[in-house]
């Protein structure tokens, strides 16, 4: 059984991390990869399922998971002889390790290991329709919206605010600069058309750091739970945080919830409609958006 911690290299206390691994893992056969620039832990996960590695641990937050996610969907075997996925959280949000309520300790981890405590959970797949036909995939969410905005903000913050501050920052600042995208979205059985200010295509149920968005939202369920608000202002936000925040669903003629196996978005205006997943930007729609059941084998 071969173990690859794919460990960003950004992330704190790195070097008692990494001691913390060899020390507790010092039975096994591990091998770690640092990233050395951004997209690195796909090519790193790509190259670790070609070497027939039994588990591929993601050692950071949420956007080093989306990477190994990538790289080991990127690599071209069959779905059902890839390795089994972790997850260490070390980053600054850490908002799928929400939704399976991991703990977060190396002991934890290699005990789950020796029990072998994985279940198979689905993922997301995006396909970008414009763009040379680019598939991408997520654990998470997928946000169309303000999201990608806020994510773009986000990721020229100072690293000294904070986590909770910056994001907080990131989105009101979003609702500053953003204007609502003219889209048109069509689910299994449902479509909506109108100016989207925030679409949330959940396989997990937090994103923006804690923020509670898609709270049906099951990783094993076969299904997205998409949270889609349209004319809503930032006042309208700023009052129903703390729901949100609890999951709570909001009463609003413009906050619709759906679920579907698939979902597609189109630009219906003159802009292009951003989209990310697990933090990451992804690209612009027009996209389709759609469940892979049961993809992969996650330690949680």
């Amino acid at each position: 059984m071969k173990i690859i911690f794919v460990v960003n290299s950004h992330i704190k206390r790195l070097k008692k991390t990494l001691e913390e691994i060899r020390h507790e893992f010092a039975d096994f056969q591990i091998s770690f990869a640092q990233t050395q620039y951004k997209k690195h832990a796909i090519e790193i996960a790509t190259e670790a399922v070609h070497n027939e590695y039994s588990y591929i641990i993601a050692v950071g937050g949420d956007g080093t998971l989306n990477e190994v996610l990538n790289g080991m969907m990127l690599a071209s075997v069959p779905i059902n002889t890839l390795p089994v996925l972790g997850v260490l959280q070390r980053g600054s949000a850490n908002d799928f390790s929400r939704t399976i309520a991991t703990d977060s300790s190396v002991i934890a981890l290699k005990n789950k290991i020796i029990e072998k405590a994985d279940k198979k959970i689905d993922v997301g797949k995006i396909k970008l329709i414009t763009e040379a036909d680019t598939t991408k995939f997520f654990i998470n969410i997928c946000g169309l919206g303000l999201g990608p905005e806020a994510v773009k903000i986000k990721e020229k913050a100072p690293k000294f605010l904070g986590a909770e501050f910056s994001y907080f920052k990131s989105i009101i600042q979003g609702f500053m600069s953003y204007q609502k995208k003219e889209v048109a979205c069509y689910g299994d059985d449902w479509e909506w058309k109108g100016n989207l200010l925030q679409m949330a295509i959940g396989n997990g149920r937090f994103f923006g750091n804690s923020i509670c968005i898609c709270p049906d939202a099951a990783i094993d369920d076969g299904l997205f739970h998409v949270s889609l608000f349209g004319e809503l202002t930032v006042v309208d936000y700023l009052k129903n945080l703390t729901k949100l925040k609890k999951g709570i669903k909001l009463s609003h003629d413009d906050a619709h919830y759906f679920t579907s196996k698939e979902v597609t978005v189109v630009n219906t205006g003159n802009q292009f409609c951003g989209i990310e997943a697990d933090g990451e930007i992804m690209g612009n729609a027009p996209a389709t958006i759609t469940i892979v059941p049961k993809a992969i084998h996650f330690l949680g």
